[in-house]
């Protein structure tokens, strides 16, 4: 009998150390990275300045919003979605009612997904309509510029032809040419291939 109530007190002990563990290991902070069309975007979270773009780092989890704002740009706000964290049931599974409640309250329970964003900030005096080429050219370049560059290698294919049909509609053979001038000055980086779409418009 006495043995049977050491191990139901270490068992219970070990439940406990569980309980801690999975509020510990959830945590209150989450990385996130958030990135812009342009550098220097003042970043907010829920009304809290956490830094400028280019961001990558800690932010808190129970977060709500983002908030974009640039001198010369529409301000952009962005509502933050989250799931619940896989930790959090393992925490109810083995009994750590008090720390779920705990991880709730904190924020811990949950985490953004995803956690990494694109803000697109529109500069004052481009119209909505020029704005939304730019943002398409971005992110056409960015995503397919390893079909891109194939297509350029190989003197003609789809992806080269739609993205130069985007950036000159009525000459494609100029936009071919800035297509090629900026993969070249862009080394093969998404970003700087990306952006170098928005300023041929």
């Amino acid at each position: 009998m006495r043995r049977f109530a050491v191990v139901s007190v270490l068992l219970t002990a070990v439940m406990l150390v569980g309980v801690g563990c999975a509020t510990i290991v959830a945590g209150t902070t989450q990385s996130m990275s958030i990135t812009s069309n342009v550098d220097g975007a003042e970043i907010y979270l829920d009304g809290e300045k956490i830094g400028t773009t280019p961001f990558n780092g800690p932010v808190k989890k129970n977060g709500k919003e983002l908030r974009l704002e640039l001198r010369g740009y529409r301000t952009s706000t962005v509502v933050l979605s989250k799931t619940l964290e896989g930790i959090f049931w393992g925490n109810i599974i083995i009994g750590g009612t008090l720390g779920s409640i705990t991880d709730f309250a904190s924020g811990a329970a949950y985490a953004y997904a995803p956690a990494t964003y694109q803000v697109d900030l529109k500069a004052d005096g481009v119209s909505m309509d020029q704005f939304n080429r730019q943002v398409s050219a971005r992110k056409f370049a960015m995503l397919f510029i390893d079909e891109i560059s194939r297509d350029l290698a190989a003197g003609s294919g789809d992806h080269l032809s739609a993205l130069s049909r985007l950036i000159a509609p009525e000459d494609s053979a100029a936009g071919l040419d800035v297509v090629r001038s900026a993969l070249r000055n862009s080394g093969g980086d998404q970003v700087l291939f990306g952006r170098a779409m928005v300023a041929s418009l």
